[in-house]
């Protein structure tokens, strides 16, 4: 009886922090992505004036973002998963009204938010302790 429960406790943990680990990997490489998308494409996409490419862009980042916050909401921080979608629907309206200063503030601010949940989200002594 008490080896069965330990074996069923051991099995349960190892399934949490499998889960976890697959989790975390999925997580790195789409914030990754959107954090080089963001620089490499959009932010210079703005400062150039191209407005139809941004738009574009945006609205795949969007689409991508809101299919990777259904599975984040499971896993992470729920106010800074918000702060980070707030920001992308500010940035996504300022790149609509084709507002370079406000539009290039918003998507940096959104690199700055993304690295900073990358960072609370890695499996290290200080965000276990």
């Amino acid at each position: 009886e008490n080896m069965r429960d330990l074996i069923i406790s051991i099995a349960a943990v190892a399934l949490l922090i499998g889960t976890w680990l697959v989790f975390f990997d999925y997580s790195s490489d789409n914030i990754d992505s959107y954090t080089h998308t963001l620089k490499k494409e959009i932010i210079p996409a703005v400062e150039a004036g191209q407005w139809e490419e941004s738009k574009d862009l945006m609205q795949e980042l969007d689409k991508d973002w809101h299919k990777y916050k259904k599975v984040a909401l499971l896993f992470l921080d729920t106010q800074t998963v918000n702060e980070i979608d707030y920001t992308l629907a500010r940035a996504i309206k300022y790149v609509k009204a084709e507002d370079v200063s406000n539009s290039s503030g918003e998507l940096n601010s959104m690199i700055e938010q993304l690295t900073f949940l990358k960072k609370n989200d890695e499996v290290s002594a200080s965000n276990i302790l």
